[in-house]
Formats: C-alpha cells, sequence, structure tokens
C-alpha cells in the first residue's frame, strides 16, 4: 500500500515485494520493516485460442439499492460495471491538482467525484470540471475513498475514525473509532456498515454509527482489502485466515487457514477468488471453503481480481491474466510496461488495469484498455506519477488518480 514514510521492510516469510502500495500490509505499528522486491518477468503458457475462451457476459450488480455506491461496482468487489466502454485512444477532459500526495481509486455518484488520499482527506470534486466542492481531513491516511448510501459517504482510515459525512458537504453525520487502523473500503449492506480490520470486523448502523456487533478475525498486523457480500455472508480476512461470517450476527461459518497471508478478494458465481503471498490465486467454494483450484504464478497477486461472465482476471507484480472460473485454466495473459497491476475492471468487454498500484519513484505510469476475449491491447494512456491505482469508470469518461492530481479522459 501506499506510505507517507520512505522505506519499511516486512520480514514475513523470504519473498521480496515492490513498494507498499495503497493495500498492502500496514504494519507501521508493529515496528517492522518493508522492503521492495525487483519486478519479475513471469513466463506464462501460451493461452488457447478465442474459440477455447468461455464468453464474458454482464453480469448483475449484487448491491440493489441504487442509492449504495461501492468500491468495485457491488457488494461482491467483482469489479464489473454496465458502462459503455472506451475502446479508442481517449483525450484528457480536464486535469487537477488537490494534493502532494497520491490519491485513492475514486468514485462517482450524481457528478461528484470523491477520493481519498494518503495524508488523510476526503476530497469532493465537480465530476464535469474537476473544481473542488469540499474536503475533509482526520483519516490519519485513506487507503481507500469509502463507501455511498444515498446522501452519505463513509470512509475511514489509519487515524482509526470511521465517518459518515454529508457527501454533498462534508458535514460530519456520525463518527466510530475502531481498535485498529481501517485499510479496505467500508462495506454497506441493507443498513449496516461493515468494517474489516487486521484484527476485527465491525457491524454498525449506517444512520446511527452505532455498533451492532464486532467480531475478532486475526492477531497479526496484515494487509487487509475490503470486504465482501452475497447473500447473507460477509467474507473477509485475517491475516493467514479467510473467513466466512454471518452477516447479521457476526458469527463464523467456516474459515480457511493457509501458511501464508491472504490478499485482495471477490465473490462470484459460487467461489471466493482470493490472491496469497504464496503466489497463488485461489477459488475456494463460497458455501463451505473448500478449495477447488488455484493458479501460480511468478509475483503476487495483491490486487482484487475482476469477475465477469465466465472470466476471472487477476494481476501480480508485472502481469494480467484471464482465467477460466471454473477451473483456473489460463485462456490470456498481457505483460505490463510497468510493475504491480492494479485491480482490474471491466466495462462492455474491455479490462481497464494499471500499471503501477504501489508507489514507485516518480516516473512513467500507464492505464491500459484490453479487450477482455482476448487480451489484446486496445489503448494506453500514459502519465508521470509515483502511483496509479484502479480508476472510477463514467459514462463515457475515465478517471484516474495519481499522486495529487486527477485527471478525466474521454
Amino acid at each position: 500500500m501506499l506510505f507517507c514514510w520512505d522505506v519499511v521492510v516486512l520480514l514475513i516469510g523470504f519473498y521480496q515485494v515492490p513498494e507498499m502500495r495503497p493495500f498492502l500490509l500496514q504494519i507501521t505499528r508493529l515496528g517492522l520493516i518493508v522492503i521492495t522486491i525487483a519486478s519479475c518477468n513471469a513466463q506464462t503458457p501460451g493461452a488457447p485460442t478465442l474459440e477455447a475462451a468461455p464468453t464474458a457476459t454482464a453480469v448483475p450488480r449484487s448491491a440493489s439499492d441504487p442509492d449504495i455506491i461501492l468500491y468495485r461496482g457491488d457488494s461482491q468487489r467483482t469489479g464489473a460495471y454496465n458502462l459503455p466502454a472506451i475502446r479508442h485512444q481517449p483525450e484528457v477532459k480536464w486535469q487537477t491538482e488537490v494534493s502532494s500526495t497520491w490519491l485513492m481509486p475514486p468514485m462517482i455518484a450524481d457528478e461528484i467525484l470523491y477520493t481519498g488520499s494518503g495524508d488523510g482527506v476526503l476530497y469532493a470534486l465537480n465530476a464535469e470540471t474537476g473544481e473542488e466542492i469540499w474536503s475533509a481531513g482526520g483519516f490519519g491516511q485513506l487507503e481507500s475513498t469509502g463507501a455511498i448510501a444515498g446522501d452519505m459517504i463513509v470512509a475511514a482510515g489509519f487515524s482509526n475514525l470511521a465517518q459518515a459525512l454529508d457527501r454533498h458537504t462534508g458535514e460530519v453525520v456520525w463518527s466510530f473509532r475502531t481498535d485498529y487502523f481501517v485499510q479496505g473500503s467500508p462495506l454497506i449492506v441493507d443498513g449496516q456498515v461493515y468494517l474489516a480490520t487486521d484484527h476485527a470486523v465491525y457491524a454498525l448502523d449506517m444512520n446511527t454509527g452505532q455498533l451492532i456487533w464486532q467480531v475478532a478475525t486475526g492477531n497479526e498486523g496484515a494487509f487487509m482489502g475490503a470486504p465482501a457480500y452475497d447473500q447473507g455472508v460477509i467474507y473477509t480476512t485475517g491475516g493467514k485466515l479467510l473467513l466466512a461470517l454471518d452477516a447479521e450476527t457476526g458469527e463464523e461459518l467456516w474459515r480457511v487457514e493457509k501458511a501464508e497471508m491472504f490478499l485482495g478478494l471477490a465473490v462470484a458465481n459460487g467461489f471466493v477468488y482470493v490472491g496469497n503471498w504464496d503466489r497463488y490465486l485461489y477459488a475456494f467454494d463460497q458455501a463451505t471453503g473448500e478449495e477447488r483450484w488455484k493458479f501460480k504464478a511468478d509475483g503476487l497477486f495483491w490486487s482484487v481480481p475482476a469477475v465477469n461472465g465466465n472470466m476471472v482476471y487477476a494481476g501480480n507484480d508485472q502481469q494480467v491474466f484471464a482465467l477460466n472460473v471454473e477451473n483456473g485454466e489460463l485462456l490470456w495473459s498481457y505483460e505490463m510496461g510497468g510493475s504491480a497491476a492494479s485491480e482490474p475492471m471491466i466495462a462492455d468487454g474491455v479490462v481497464y488495469v494499471g500499471d503501477s498500484s504501489h508507489e514507485f519513484p516518480r516516473g512513467p505510469r500507464h492505464l491500459y484498455a484490453l479487450d477482455s476475449l482476448t487480451g489484446e491491447e486496445l489503448w494506453v494512456f500514459e502519465t508521470v506519477s509515483t502511483f496509479l491505482p484502479a480508476p472510477a469508470l463514467g459514462d463515457g469518461v475515465i478517471y484516474v488518480t495519481s499522486t495529487g492530481e486527477i485527471i478525466a479522459l474521454e
């Protein structure tokens, strides 16, 4: 994940890792150090012919309430959007600087663009012009932009502070203090807000911020991606644990434990897709936690995979892979010009992915548009930054955040 400090070294296993990105381990509290890795040049088997690839079809949003807007598009965190694709090279519509540090993947609601920052400020901008509407600080460090429900946006960060703000004015509606910092994006489902930390998951009343339940999920400092929800169950990680919890009570339904740490997850097709520090992308049975398949590549699957139809898309340190959702068969792979794939996003047959979801020394960063069935490169947008997370998709516009800057492409 992104860091405000210079160098941190993580003594976990024997792997070397790229400099932390906005969804990586936040272990400053533990006094551990975190090191960077050299990028890996993965050798991957050749992709099958197009005829062997399953047809990708649009998937319905699992969050049926149109007033709820979540990171990755739905409560399952699939990264699939029902929006028209931009298949040809876009042009800059507007470009504005709002901060001196990195910015998180943005979110859009009613022509307002929201983004969190490394210095703990949440920004709201006019999506048409880039003009700032309001900003609110006090989050310590934000590694997500938040979650939107009606007229509220809920955000939480490294100051252990979760807040619901009026998303039109930035006025605080309620606040809640967690025992540990919040790294992944909040989840809003059925009138409740769920916050996942590396030691506990919290369920809060969406309107008041009152605690409904709290469940311990781990005892070690760990990367914490955004929790997912499907059919009454919360899916989350806790270091080396993958957990399924009853959304109403927090009761544990099943758990999977590995020797290494779990990373970002998505839920679809009856599976939980999740990366692990052991360099595998796993598919577990959604109902039982039984392992169904795993796919290994050189490099770590830090980012949340995207799922659409019969294909799952996952990026590691230098490549993006398209796999069959049922068996993990490789359908195609694409090698990026830079390192550390951002979370893939899918819309209308196009996969969008960036090549710098960790913070690196300032240099060229790229947003790629790939054909979802073949992996064919459609276009590349290049900017200069230390960081380039997943974009936000609008109707005919893509919003890119970099180091302190927001760019609208059309």
